[in-house]
C-alpha cells in the first residue's frame, strides 16, 4: 500500500502536494481515528497480498509504502518511539502533526524556524517539569500496575478479557522481577482468546525460530521427567580431520571401510553423550543428521539451532553451562529441569520446559482464531507488558485520557508570559497543539472535541489536575476511573515529537545527489546550494537554472 499525502484522505493541506510539512499532516490524519478506547482499526494490504488489521499506529505506518522523505523520517521515528516504550505511538504520531500545524501558522506570521524549534525545546522543558508533578510512584505489587495494564489493553477485547489479559500480564512480570529478559510471549492460531495461559518455565516454539527436534527423541516419548541437560555452543558433528587429503575409493571393500570410519566416529559422539547420562541435547547450531538419528534411538531429545535468547536462558534456568564442543562436556556443565514436554499448538510444535531450579522464567501462551488475530493479540500483549514495566521500574503513573496532556498544556502556558522574545509564539503554540489527544479522545468517543476541552480546562484551573476524557466522552477524574498511563509514555512520545518536528523545520531543502551530480560546477567539482526553502530557483542574485549545486558526497537529507 503506497502512503501519498495527496492520497490520503481528509489530509490535504493549503499548501498543496508540495508542502514540504504535508506528510506529517496526513500521517497524523491518517492516525486519528485509532487513538483511544474508542479508536478504530486500520486494515493494510501490502503488495503481496498480506493483510494487516491493527490500530497500533507503528504498524500500520510499518505496512505503508511512504514516498516522501520526510514521511519516512516521522516513520521511523514513531517506530524509534516504539521499540523504546511500546505504547503510545499514534500520541507521538498526532503530535508531530499538530506541531507541525502549528510552526505552518506561525512561519505564516514571519518566525523564523529556529526561532520556532528553540520555542517547541523550551516547551518541552516545562512539559517534562508538569509531567513529574503530576505523576504519582508505582509499586511492582500495587494494584495500580494492574490498572496500568488493564488501561494498555482497554478498547482492544471485551471488558472481562481486557481484566484477563492485564492479570495474567502483571502476574508474570511480578514473577520473573519486572525482566523482559526471562519472560516470553508465543501467539498461535487456531483457539479463542480464553484459551491463553501463562506458563511457569520456557517455552521454545520451534516453528517460529529455526529450533529443530528429533522426532523420535526420548525413546519416543513426548515428555520427560528430571531430564539431564546439555548445552553445546556450535555445532555438533564428526570430527574433521586436522590436516587436509585425499581419499581413493577404489573397491567396494574401500567404500565400505570410509563408511564404516564414519560410523565409529558418530558412535563415538553419541557415546561420549550418554556416557554422561544426557537426556536432552541442546545445540545452538546443527547438529549432525546421522548422529541426531543415532541420539534418537539412544534415548537423547536432540534439539538444534536454537536461537540464541532461548539458548542463554535454558542455560540460565537449568543452571547448565555452555560448552564448545561434546568432547568438552562433563559434569559440572550439565544442568537440569523438573520436565521437558513436546506439544503441539495451533499445528505448531512447541517445547516445554518447567520446573526450573535456577532462574526463574514465565511464558504468556496466547490464542488467536486466525494467524492476523493471534499476531495483533501478541502485538498488544507486548504493548501491555511493556507499559507496565516501565510504570513500575520507575517514574510512576499519570492520568490517562488526555489529562496529562491537559496538565502540560496549562503549565507550558503559564510559563510562555515569562518568555521574553519571539519564541514566546512558539511556546504558545505548542500549549495549543498537545490539546490534540484530548480533543482527539473525544471525537473518537462521539463527544463534541470543543466542549470536552472546554471542560477539561475549566476543571484543571480548578485544580483538577487528573481529569481527563473517559471512554463514553464524557470528563472525570481518570485516576477514580483507573485509567492511567506510565508516565514514561508521554514524556517520550512529546520529546519524540519535539525532536522529531525540530527535525523537519530545520530541513529548508530536499536536494537529490543524482539530479545535481554535474550541475554546478565552478572549476574545482562543487557548487554552491542556493538559500531556497522550498527548493525553487531564486530570481536577481544567485540566479539558477532550476539544478541546485552541492556536495553530493555530504548530503544527509
Amino acid at each position: 500500500m503506497t502512503f501519498t499525502t495527496e492520497a490520503t484522505a481528509g489530509a490535504s493541506t493549503e499548501r498543496g502536494p508540495d508542502d514540504p510539512l504535508g506528510p506529517g499532516k496526513a500521517i497524523a490524519a491518517t492516525l486519528r481515528s485509532t487513538l483511544g478506547p474508542n479508536g478504530l482499526d486500520k486494515m493494510v494490504i501490502d503488495r503481496s497480498g498480506s493483510v494487516v488489521v491493527t490500530n497500533t499506529g507503528a504498524t500500520v505506518l510499518d505496512g505503508l509504502e511512504i514516498d516522501a522523505p520526510i514521511g519516512r523520517v516521522i516513520r521511523d521515528a514513531v517506530q524509534a518511539h516504539a521499540r523504546h516504550v511500546g505504547d503510545g505511538t499514534t500520541t507521538t504520531a498526532l503530535l508531530v502533526g499538530a506541531l507541525l500545524g502549528a510552526a505552518d501558522g506561525l512561519a505564516d506570521q514571519g518566525l523564523h524556524p529556529t526561532s520556532i524549534v528553540d520555542g517547541y525545546a523550551g516547551a518541552a522543558s516545562h512539559a517534562r517539569d508538569a509531567l513529574r508533578e503530576l505523576s504519582v510512584p508505582v509499586e511492582p505489587g500495587d494494584e495500580r500496575l494492574r490498572e496500568v495494564a488493564s488501561t494498555a489493553v482497554t478498547g482492544r477485547w471485551d471488558a472481562a478479557s481486557a481484566r484477563r489479559f492485564a492479570d495474567i500480564t502483571v502476574d508474570a512480570l511480578r514473577a520473573v522481577d519486572c525482566d523482559p529478559a526471562r519472560l516470553t510471549v508465543h501467539a498461535y492460531p487456531g483457539g479463542e482468546l480464553a484459551d491463553s495461559k501463562r506458563v511457569n518455565g520456557i517455552l521454545v516454539d520451534v516453528d517460529g525460530s529455526s529450533t529443530t527436534v528429533g522426532e523420535s527423541g526420548g525413546g519416543g516419548r513426548r515428555a520427560l521427567a528430571d531430564p539431564t541437560i546439555a548445552l553445546i555452543d556450535g555445532e555438533v558433528a564428526v570430527p574433521a580431520a586436522e590436516a587436509s587429503g585425499r581419499v581413493t575409493v577404489e573397491s567396494p571393500d574401500d567404500l565400505a571401510a570410509v563408511r564404516e570410519h564414519e560410523r565409529a566416529s558418530r558412535s563415538g559422539l553419541v557415546r561420549s553423550v550418554t556416557d554422561r547420562d544426557v537426556d536432552v541435547l541442546v545445540c545452538q547450531k546443527s547438529i549432525d543428521h546421522g548422529a541426531k538419528t543415532e541420539l534418537a534411538r539412544a534415548g537423547v531429545l536432540p534439539v538444534e539451532r536454537t536461537r540464541r535468547d532461548e539458548f542463554d536462558a535454558i542455560a540460565r534456568a537449568a543452571n547448565a553451562t555452555a560448552v564448545t564442543a561434546v568432547a568438552d562436556l562433563d559434569r559440572d556443565a550439565l544442568g537440569a529441569v523438573g520436565s521437558v514436554r513436546c506439544r503441539s499448538v495451533g499445528g505448531g510444535a512447541v517445547i516445554e520446559l518447567s520446573g526450573l531450579p535456577g532462574e526463574s522464567h514465565e511464558s504468556l501462551l496466547l490464542r488467536g482464531g486466525t494467524p492476523h488475530v493471534a499476531e495483533e493479540t501478541k502485538r498488544i500483549v507486548e504493548d501491555c507488558l511493556a507499559v507496565a514495566r516501565h510504570a513500575a521500574r520507575g517514574g510512576g503513573a499519570v492520568p490517562g485520557g488526555g489529562a496529562a496532556m491537559m496538565a502540560v498544556s496549562r503549565a507550558v502556558a503559564d510559563r510562555a508570559s515569562g518568555v521574553d522574545d519571539r519564541s514566546a509564539l512558539a511556546v504558545e503554540a505548542f500549549a495549543d497543539a498537545v490539546t490534540v489527544i484530548p480533543r482527539t479522545l473525544a471525537r473518537n468517543a462521539g463527544a463534541d472535541p470543543i466542549d470536552a476541552l472546554v471542560a477539561l480546562r475549566n476543571r484543571h484551573r480548578d485544580g483538577e489536575t487528573a481529569a481527563g476524557v473517559a471512554r463514553s466522552g464524557a470528563v472525570r477524574d481518570m485516576f477514580d476511573a483507573g485509567a492511567v498511563e506510565p508516565v514514561a509514555v508521554p514524556a517520550r512520545c512529546l520529546e519524540t515529537a519535539v525532536r522529531t518536528a525540530g527535525l523537519v523545520l530545520r530541513v529548508d531543502e530536499t536536494l537529490d545527489a543524482e539530479a545535481i551530480e554535474g550541475h554546478g560546477d565552478d572549476g574545482d567539482g562543487r557548487g554552491h546550494p542556493g538559500d531556497d526553502r522550498h527548493g525553487h530557483g531564486s530570481d536577481g542574485e544567485g540566479e539558477s537554472d532550476g539544478h541546485a549545486g552541492g556536495y553530493p558526497w555530504a548530503l544527509s537529507h
